[in-house]
């Protein structure tokens, strides 16, 4: 994906040693000495409007992180950034996603889970979109199934995965602070959420945007993390 703060396309390489460098999103996932996401951040705490559009666009998600796209191009595709600021209330719903991914670890530590589909009515489903015009996910109820987990792994910092929209995950024992980055695809198709019996279609849907001083706040703040470490 070639998506940069202007939606600029160039060859991806390197992070350039130059002032006017633009990272896209495949660089800050590609990166691993974070670089290319604090010149993201530097360029965005230091542009008003680009605040503005981030502040709009992001969202504490219904899964318990919060979600800040901090690239949009018109294509659809866009580079988000999420980061759990405390352990998470409740176990996370087994998902799929609307669209390709690639992830990056950049502080901390979570467990992934990996399941599949199978017959059975332990889990209501539904399938959600996300809604241009009212700026929220629709989510559908969608009958009932089982589930099977496939395998768990530990990703710390550093690690790299990807994830197809098919795929059915769930994310745990995440450790307070932890922070990723993603470059993703555009959407194309509608994801799976798996909840309990007693859920409904209202659970998924979460309104997007942030006031603007708390996403500054937050920014800085994660700026300030990664720079230490």
């Amino acid at each position: 994906m070639k998506t940069s703060l202007t939606e600029q396309t160039r060859t991806s390489g390197s992070t350039p040693a130059r002032s006017d460098y633009e990272p896209t999103a495949d660089d800050v996932v590609s990166d691993a000495t974070n670089g290319a996401l604090l010149s993201c951040l530097e360029a965005i705490l230091e542009d008003d409007e680009q605040l503005t559009a981030v502040a709009r666009r992001s969202h504490r998600h219904q899964l318990g992180f919060f979600k800040y796209v901090l690239i949009a191009g018109s294509s659809g595709r866009c580079l988000r950034m999420h980061y759990w600021e405390r352990a998470p209330d409740a176990l996370e719903d087994i998902h799929s996603h609307c669209a390709h991914f690639r992830s990056r670890i950049v502080l901390g530590e979570l467990t992934e889970n990996l399941f599949s589909v199978k017959p059975g009515a332990e889990h209501l489903r539904f399938r959600y979109h996300f809604d241009e015009r009212l700026m929220h996910s629709i989510a559908l109820a969608d009958g009932m199934s089982g589930v099977s987990l496939l395998k768990s792994r530990t990703l710390q910092a550093g690690d790299q995965y990807t994830k197809a929209p098919s795929e059915l995950h769930s994310v745990s024992n995440v450790r307070p602070g932890t922070l990723t980055v993603s470059a993703w695809e555009a959407r194309y198709s509608d994801a799976l959420v798996f909840k309990s019996q007693d859920a409904t279609a209202e659970d998924c849907v979460v309104p997007v945007g942030i006031p603007l001083a708390q996403v500054r706040a937050e920014l800085l703040e994660i700026r300030k993390r990664i720079l230490a470490t």
